[in-house]
């Protein structure tokens, strides 16, 4: 019997965390006493993480904008950062583990506790991932035993090759098209998109994109918006890589800083500081035995079972929302903050119905002031898994004003990070000895039980399935009914 190795990204822990993070924000000095917030919008951030046996810590950042109507009829925006910590305590976590999060804004709630003090309570919902790179011995050639049964199961996996993670800055300057000057940045958005990566000997070559949108006011009380799109490309070291590896680069931001240039103030000053990892894969179809039994031997066998990253592709499901939303007073669109979270779901079956939530702040003109509309627009998708780890991206985000309806096309990708990885059993060492029982029997009439399966009937009398098939004249070798009359054969 021979013995083989496959290196694998091993997926040890998946949490889901719920954060609060509460504070309360002195206005400054040099802006006027609040009389209404209009709008609360935050970037939340992870920036450091900590692993050791039996427990993870995460520290991190939200960076908010509360725009507030003023006691002089003027629409301000205050800009603060507020930070948390938190922890995961799991015996399966261990130090160097990596990990892989997402993060989505639950709710944003803002409160005036009088004329110059604001109370912000932000709930995040942060959905963790731990993984562990193992080296997995597991056999795949029994040729020394005879007489022996097995069950196989076909698995395409990705195997490890190399990984390394690097850290990447990213400064630019932003231009405004204005006559006067920048009063207040009022929103920021960021996305890293058309994600590229080239491989050699020993590098990758990663490139993406950095999506930099702005919203802000002008000394002259005038709303624009801003929109940039910056290159921002790395090379990470990583052994044994060739161009027909399989690359996985994921971004993982750690600090954003937007600040009005002082100088000429008709520009914005942007840094914003990722963390890159890359992981380099090989894909292997492999045959692994999933059971076994001797005919006329007794076999013993250890097997454990491990969640494995597969070369499957991620089944997908593409919800469209098409709303019309009515908002008074609107002149024009400036721009529309979209988010999506999955409130509830209900098992069935095999599958799960999926119910979500797309919260959409349109930021628009009033003719006079700045306004901003908070709507709330339910869906629902059903996902052949159960699963509370749930990623949502927006593949389509349209709005068109129509006199006082914003008309929104939106289509949502929804898939589950649980359909990447796949729970496979692995043999480790075989035993054989002789049967100290034999039986007499020529036939024996088996009425098939609840549960039954072809493979478990010819294992437990010790023969082969091809023999019930045959003698039994089954058309269908992976189906058989409960109270079937079968006729086993030694």
């Amino acid at each position: 019997m021979e013995k083989n190795m496959i290196s694998i990204n091993k997926k040890m822990a998946e949490k889901v965390k719920t954060v609060e993070i509460k504070g309360d924000i002195i206005v400054p000095d040099t802006k006027p006493d609040i009389v209404n917030i209009i709008n609360t919008n935050s970037n939340p951030y992870i920036y450091k993480e900590e692993c050791s046996d039996g427990k993870y810590r995460f520290d991190g950042n939200v960076d908010t904008h509360i725009i507030y109507l003023s006691e002089n009829g003027e629409t301000k925006c205050i800009g603060t950062t507020l930070d948390f910590m938190d922890f995961i305590e799991d015996t399966n976590i261990k130090t160097q583990m990596s990990t892989k999060y997402r993060m989505e804004i639950v709710s944003v709630e803002t409160k005036i506790l009088n004329e110059r003090k604001i109370s912000v309570a932000i709930q995040l919902q942060i959905c963790f991932n731990f993984f562990e790179c193992n080296e997995i011995e597991y056999l795949d050639d029994l040729g020394s035993l005879s007489g022996v049964e097995k069950l196989q199961e076909t698995v395409d996996l990705n195997t490890m090759i190399a990984a390394n993670t690097i850290k990447s800055s990213l400064k630019e300057d932003i231009s405004i098209d204005e006559t006067d000057a920048i009063a207040d940045i009022l929103k920021s958005d960021i996305s890293v998109t058309n994600m590229e990566n080239k491989m050699s000997y020993h590098k990758v070559l990663s490139k993406a994109d950095v999506n930099i949108k702005i919203l802000y006011m002008t000394e002259s009380a005038k709303v624009g918006t801003v929109e940039a799109t910056v290159p921002i490309m790395n090379f990470i070291d990583m052994e044994k890589v060739t161009d027909e590896d399989t690359c996985d680069t994921s971004y993982k931001v750690r600090n954003m800083l937007f600040k009005i240039n002082t100088k000429e103030m008709k520009s914005i000053s942007c840094q914003i500081d990722f963390e890159v990892s890359c992981e380099v894969y090989q894909r292997k179809t492999i045959e692994l035995v999933q059971d076994m039994y001797g005919l006329e031997k007794n076999i013993s066998f250890n097997q454990k079972t491990i969640e494995v990253q597969t070369g499957m592709e991620v089944t997908k499901e593409i919800v469209n929302i098409s709303q019309s939303i009515l908002v008074e007073d609107i002149r024009s669109i400036y721009d529309v903050d979209c988010r999506a979270n999955i409130t509830n779901k209900t098992p069935m079956g095999n599958s799960c119905n999926y119910e979500g939530e797309l919260c959409a702040d349109i930021y628009f003109d009033t003719g006079n002031n700045l306004g901003v509309k908070n709507a709330k627009i339910p869906f629902m998708v059903k996902l052949d898994c159960m699963t509370d780890d749930i990623e949502i991206n927006f593949v389509k985000k349209h709005f068109k004003l129509n006199n006082e309806d914003v008309i929104c096309d939106i289509d949502l990708e929804v898939k589950p990070n649980a359909a990447n990885y796949k729970t496979i059993r692995i043999i480790e060492d075989v035993e054989e000895e002789e049967c100290e029982d034999e039986s007499d029997y020529a036939m024996v009439v088996y009425f098939v039980k609840d549960g039954d399966t072809i493979w478990n009937i010819a294992r437990d009398f010790k023969v082969t399935m091809a023999s019930i098939i045959q003698n039994n004249n089954l058309q269908d070798n992976t189906k058989i009914n409960v109270g079937e009359k079968l006729y086993i054969m030694k």
